[in-house]
């Protein structure tokens, strides 16, 4: 899935999880990778928080999304 779009949106993910792997191809890859920020006592968002740490776009709507891809296709 990484491979084949122009960005990924990741909505849960624990540190050690298939869906960080997939997030990390995406990066390597010159992916957008988007993450949902969650409660930060909640395993089950330790990737999503490490990864906006690390440079992912933090999304609260759709429109976060359509901005990126505007501004990226003015490029």
């Amino acid at each position: 899935m990484a491979g084949l779009s122009k960005g990924l949106i990741i909505l849960e993910a624990n540190e050690r999880s298939g869906t960080m792997i997939t997030a990390n191809f995406a990066l390597e890859n010159g992916r957008e990778v988007f993450a949902i920020p969650g409660p930060i006592i909640m395993e089950e968002y330790k990737g999503n928080h490490r990864l906006i740490q690390e440079g992912a776009k933090l999304i609260t709507s759709s429109k976060d999304i359509l901005e990126e891809f505007i501004e990226f296709t003015k490029k």
